[in-house]
């Protein structure tokens, strides 16, 4: 009898510790929210979900999420270039019957890296400025700078007269230990002409006062005889004058360009990688404390989520071209105004590799701020491919490998994007997306082209920094 009231005991106290658990459980999930019949529960967890998988992925994005096209082209049956439409944006003409690029003809005389701005006072001209080819025996010696007035024939951009050399004197060489050879090689190299807010300059490389090689700048008006009656007005620059930038130096400084804010005032770029460097300019050349750092958090998101990533050791972020300032509206809307807001600075900067002893510059857009602190606003997520362009072969006539037969296979040429400015005479700096602007460039150090282009073709891929969390 005992036995069984134990057993019973027992059986009892058993069941009253599950009836509490349950009753636990069941008051637990009346109190929480998530146990409510219409499913919140599932949608709070989704929402935490995706918050986490949020929070992971902006923590996770690279710069390899936008890749680079490959070195290597994919070619039809004739050998020309398919172009991979998810990798580039194909830019075309606006005026030749192809839509390719044009040629520019230097009267016989051989250049390449051309730079085109409209003449003063001949609206069928433009002034070309380009760098000679040198003659053999002279490549390590002696380097000039050609300038020509060229107007359009049959399609091509053609000098008017043979190109003459512009006056730039040779400075003195300052260069040491391995860069010593330099102190050999005279004359300006690789000279830019671009417009600012109201004049011409040339801006050019040569031997620095203060490192190996650095950049230098003079107002074309002197030197041109085209703008003789504007060479009275020319104050800033109007003689040589190096630009500087703040330390630290690299023994070959270039690659600088200019850019100017909505009241006017010149600020240097001399560096975009590994970070931005930038300084206000005065006329003397001296700069300013570099202004990057303002920006520097802001900027390194946006260059880590849409600049491509360098491969292995075979690439590097170059600059490459001046600026110019554009209104984010087209001139014939009539609602369209210029405005702090809506008006950027744009260039380009160049992403190379070299394999096989070959370089292949592929062009970015990139756009930043017009007013202080000059924060970047959207870099481009694919380079432009400029329609005309070829596989690297024999028929492109390169000059550095005319006597050899060893080409890479499957390369596209090398376009070197050297400048860019509005087509219109009487523009200058500024332009709207409906206006039409001349990119120039060399190709495979060997001739000058250009290409006239809508401003907004090439604004069409762009990623905008504002998004880059």
């Amino acid at each position: 009898m005992a036995f069984r009231l134990t057993t019973r005991l027992i059986l009892a106290v058993v069941l009253l510790v599950i009836l509490i658990h349950v009753l636990s459980n069941t008051k637990h999930e009346r109190t929480a929210p998530a146990r409510k019949s219409d499913g919140t529960l599932l949608k709070a967890k989704s929402v935490q979900v995706a918050q986490k998988a949020e929070k992971v992925e902006v923590e996770e994005i690279t710069n390899t999420d936008v890749l680079p096209p490959s070195h290597v082209l994919v070619v039809d049956d004739d050998g020309k270039p398919v172009v991979d439409k998810s990798a580039y944006r194909e830019i075309f003409s606006n005026t030749t019957s192809t839509g390719n690029y044009f040629g520019i003809h230097l009267s016989g005389i051989g250049g390449f890296n051309p730079t085109i701005i409209p003449h003063p006072t001949r609206f069928d001209n433009w002034i070309v400025v380009a760098q000679r080819i040198p003659k053999k025996g002279d490549a390590d010696k002696y380097s000039q700078q050609l300038i020509c007035n060229a107007g359009f024939l049959n399609g091509v951009l053609v000098c008017a007269a043979e190109p003459t050399v512009i006056p730039v004197s040779s400075t003195k060489g300052n260069c040491e230990n391995e860069l010593g050879y330099l102190n050999f090689q005279w004359g300006p190299r690789d000279a830019r002409a671009f417009y600012g807010p109201t004049a011409p300059y040339l801006l050019y490389s040569g031997h620095s006062s203060y490192t190996c090689m650095g950049m230098w700048m003079e107002d074309l008006r002197v030197l041109v005889d085209d703008y003789r009656i504007e060479s009275v007005l020319a104050k800033d620059f109007s003689k040589a004058t190096e630009i500087q930038k703040p330390p630290p130096f690299k023994g070959l400084e270039k690659n600088f360009f200019l850019f100017w804010d909505n009241t006017g005032e010149a600020y240097a770029h001399s560096d975009l990688v590994p970070q931005r460097v930038f300084a206000k300019l005065s006329p003397d050349g001296s700069v300013g404390p570099n202004l990057a750092p303002m920006i520097e958090e802001s900027d390194k998101k946006c260059m880590k989520r849409y600049m491509p990533k360098p491969v292995l050791n075979e690439a590097s972020m170059q600059q490459a071209t001046n600026t110019l300032a554009i209104t984010m509206c087209r001139r014939t809307d009539p609602k369209c105004v210029q405005t702090e807001q809506n008006t950027y600075i744009v260039n380009i900067f160049h992403y190379k590799t070299n394999f096989a002893g070959h370089s292949i510059y592929e062009p970015y857009v990139m756009l930043f701020q017009q007013t202080a602190p000059f924060g970047l606003h959207a870099i481009s997520t694919k380079p432009l491919w400029i329609a005309g362009r070829n596989k690297f072969s024999k028929y492109t006539g390169s000059v550095n490998w005319e006597d050899r037969d060893d080409y890479p296979e499957n390369h596209s040429e090398m376009f070197y994007i050297r400048g860019m400015s509005w087509m219109s005479h009487g523009q200058k700096y500024h332009g709207y997306l409906d206006d039409i602007l001349f990119l120039t460039f060399g190709i495979e150090d060997s001739r000058p082209a250009a290409i006239d282009v809508v401003a907004s073709d090439l604004l069409q891929d762009l990623g905008l920094c504002a998004n880059a969390k």
